[in-house]
């Protein structure tokens, strides 16, 4: 079962790779229906194919693998994103070996046995834990605050980009929702017993991951907007994977029962996919992109750096 929840989380890095890259030419192109196609694939496929991944395996195993999107981006992006100017280099190449390894070692040092929650005792371990809650208001405070940061122009342009990756990968990461969700519905089909369902629990969980996903997409969207693919992606990639290892840990507490050494282990393979992705972003050039780079050489100014919105932005007509 584990190898089929790594087989689809493969198979989601692939579809997120092709989404981002689609809706980053739709904002050179000017072409509406790639950013369409794009945000289509980014918010109503790959989610899903990623979320079916989480039915078969833990979370600390399969949340690793998002790292995936990296590779494929930092090997295709030369060529798919070509005016973007990229150069596949070694250190891109070592970057990406480092990533892989770290996420390869993930799945074989987390010791953790699947758990499927009933309602009462997803209720319980989401809603009511200290831990949980001390979770949760860190981040919304962290998320606040680059908000503000950005909006405040407290940030130099490159710094600005990072905050556009990891808010957005830290909201994407939030995958526990939709694992919680995933397991009342495994505990209806297989006991059909409804009872869940008359309360509030699993609309909530299915309204924070829609939430998530959808203003994870504004943020990767318009950092894709301004700064080139393997920038964006690396970013959204390493705080997509921390999101996800961390409130694995933390919130469903899949490696309570771990011996200490394989934790230590587990903690240092992520640490291995975050300086790949590190390794990968600062041989990264001129990140940003001006408006002459995305007009194909037309008169333009630096692109807008003002305040962050909340509403999906809407691209120009070809």
């Amino acid at each position: 079962m584990i190898a089929i929840g790594i087989f689809l989380a493969i198979s989601a890095s692939a579809v997120g790779t092709f989404s981002k890259q689609m809706i980053a030419r739709s904002e050179y192109l000017h072409k509406r229906w790639m950013f369409h196609v794009g945000a289509g694939m980014n918010l109503f496929v790959g989610p899903p194919v990623d979320a079916s991944a989480y039915a078969f395996a833990p979370q600390v195993i399969i949340a690793p693998f998002a790292c995936l999107d990296l590779v494929f981006n930092a090997i295709t992006a030369p060529y798919t994103l070509s005016w973007q100017q990229e150069k596949l280099t070694r250190w891109h190449i070592i970057g990406t070996v480092l990533v892989t390894v770290g996420a390869a070692c993930t799945s074989i040092f987390a010791d953790t046995t699947e758990v499927i929650y009933n309602v009462t005792e997803l209720e319980a371990q989401l809603f009511f834990r200290p831990t949980s809650i001390a979770y949760y208001l860190c981040e919304l405070a962290a998320i606040l605050f680059t908000i503000t940061a950005m909006n405040s122009s407290w940030f130099n342009p490159k710094m600005r980009g990072i905050s556009l990756g990891v808010v957005a990968g830290v909201l994407m990461g939030n995958v526990f929702l939709m694992k919680g969700l995933l397991g009342l519905i495994h505990i209806t089909v297989s006991t059909r017993n409804f009872d869940a369902w008359a309360r509030p629990t699993p609309y909530i969980l299915l309204a924070g991951a829609c939430i998530c996903a959808i203003f994870g997409h504004v943020f990767m969207r318009r950092g894709l907007g301004e700064y080139k693919g393997i920038f964006m992606v690396t970013i959204y990639g390493g705080a997509h994977i921390s999101a996800g290892c961390l409130s694995g840990c933390v919130v469903l507490e899949e490696m309570a029962g771990a011996e200490w050494f394989r934790y230590v282990l587990y903690w240092c393979s992520v640490a291995l996919i975050i300086v790949g992705t590190g390794v990968i972003n600062l041989v990264t050039e001129d990140s940003r992109m001006v408006a002459e780079n995305l007009n194909q050489g037309q008169e333009g100014a630096p692109l807008d750096e003002g305040h962050i919105s909340l509403e999906i932005p809407t691209t120009r007509k070809a």
